[in-house]
């Protein structure tokens, strides 16, 4: 068994914009979509020394992320403000593509947490990785390059929509790699 992307597409600049906000209905609509994860986190965190889940999701509506040791819980946690916020992304080819999904860790197009937001998110130390393909930097030459460098014709011309439809829709890509 390896390991998968789940892909995004989301407005950065909006999903940041909802660490700190105030608005209760907004609050409320990121506090149902995390609900639904809650559960399965709180069991990878069994015996750590970690806030609950939804401890972390308050802390991010609030604009805080003070809790170095539970980067994986923060970023599970944007996952959910992402599925709220944005567009999950058919992916079947990138499943149990562990040595494909290497590619993304060799263009510096892909940030890797690198989300720009308003305060310091703490890394995990495992998974999950996120990588980061902002709106400016989809350009035909990266398109291009990966088309030369991704040897699975479906995996390319996934990839290649993933990128296509960000663009349409004016929004950045998001790739959780677990």
């Amino acid at each position: 068994m390896g390991y998968s992307i789940t892909p995004y597409r989301v407005s950065l600049e909006r999903l940041c914009s909802y660490f700190g906000i105030e608005d209760k209905e907004k609050r409320s609509k990121i506090r149902a979509m995390c609900r639904k994860k809650a559960d399965n986190i709180d069991e990878l965190a069994y015996g750590k020394d970690v806030p609950k889940f939804m401890d972390i999701v308050e802390e991010l509506l609030d604009g805080k992320a003070t809790h170095a040791q539970a980067g994986y819980v923060y970023w599970y946690a944007i996952e959910g403000f992402i599925e709220e916020l944005g567009q999950f992304m058919y992916a079947n080819d990138w499943i149990h593509a562990s040595e494909q999904a290497q590619i993304f860790w060799e263009y510096v197009d892909f940030g890797v947490y690198d989300i720009d937001a308003p305060m310091e998110i703490p890394t995990p130390d495992d998974f999950p990785t996120v990588f980061v393909l902002y709106n400016a930097m989809m350009t035909d030459g990266l398109v291009d390059a990966l088309a030369e460098d991704v040897t699975d014709s479906y995996q390319i011309a996934q990839l290649k929509n993933w990128i296509a439809e960000a663009k349409r829709y004016k929004q950045d890509l998001v790739l959780y790699y677990y």
